[in-house]
């Protein structure tokens, strides 16, 4: 703790006018001289965030990221394969992910399992090895592999892919990791409604997406059954995935969960 507090005061010290240029604290860059990585990894987060005085930079965030991966500091591998990725460099990203997940980073195997989805960096397609991977980052409670697992699960077109009693597994353990304050996004719950229609519970499916449609569409459907369908055709007919994607894409999947019919979906970026 009192390091931090000492880097905070140090490069506080040092704060410049927006006309300056941005000098970093000599004793931090003395720290990542010595070996320091979670010294780097500090200066590189504020770049990347425009903090305590610096002004945002990704370019000079992303090579103070790229000196604190290559010092061995897990985070520091993790926001440099983030970074890459986001560019398109998937083969670089992906070494940064494999190095952090061989440290044991949660995120870095959720990231890992896009690339047999996706087939990126020419993997083909493969969802039983981004099972595994997207299990990986389960054990570390990335919620965000929870809700892919179960989705992909419950989704995919090859049967061979599609488990639905495992989905609702998965899902039920997603539930567990929210508390009674802290409600489950409505992606996810998207996913749940989804979970649902793969084990024929169409009746559920249509209650939990007709909230999300609810809210991603901004309407309020009548309880009676006749009318709820005349607004869901009305609304079909007036939405447009170019305009307004959520509401779109919300829309076609609580059709299909009203004619009893559970969702299909390629994987896509």
């Amino acid at each position: 703790m009192d390091k931090i507090i000492f880097i905070i005061i140090a490069l506080c010290s040092t704060c410049v006018t927006q006309a300056e240029e941005v000098v970093i604290p000599p004793a931090l860059l003395k720290q990542v001289e010595s070996g320091d990585a979670e010294s780097a990894f500090f200066i590189a987060t504020a770049f990347a965030e425009g903090r305590m005085g610096v002004t945002a930079d990704l370019e000079q965030a992303k090579q103070w990221f790229l000196k604190s991966a290559e010092m061995g500091y897990v985070h520091g591998m993790y926001e440099i394969g983030k970074m890459l990725y986001k560019e398109d460099a998937f083969v670089k990203a992906k070494s940064w992910f494999e190095k952090a997940a061989e440290q044991g980073h949660g995120e870095s195997y959720y990231y890992l399992s896009v690339y047999p989805l996706y087939g990126l960096d020419g993997e083909p397609f493969d969802c039983h090895k981004a099972y595994a991977l997207l299990k990986e980052a389960q054990l570390r409670d990335v919620k965000a592999a929870y809700n892919d697992h179960a989705w992909m699960l419950s989704t995919l077109p090859d049967k061979k892919c599609r488990n639905g009693q495992k989905a609702w597994r998965i899902f039920a353990d997603l539930q567990s990791l929210y508390s009674d304050l802290e409600p489950i996004p409505w992606a996810y719950l998207d996913t749940k409604a989804a979970v649902f229609a793969e084990i024929s519970a169409f009746n559920e499916a249509i209650e939990v997406q007709s909230w999300i449609v609810e809210d991603f569409c901004d309407i309020d459907f009548d309880a009676d059954e006749n009318k709820f369908k005349q607004s869901l055709l009305e609304l079909s007919n007036e939405s447009n995935e170019t305009v307004d994607g959520l509401c779109y894409g919300a829309v076609r999947r609580l059709q299909s969960y009203v004619q009893r019919k559970p969702w299909r979906e390629e994987p896509e970026l």
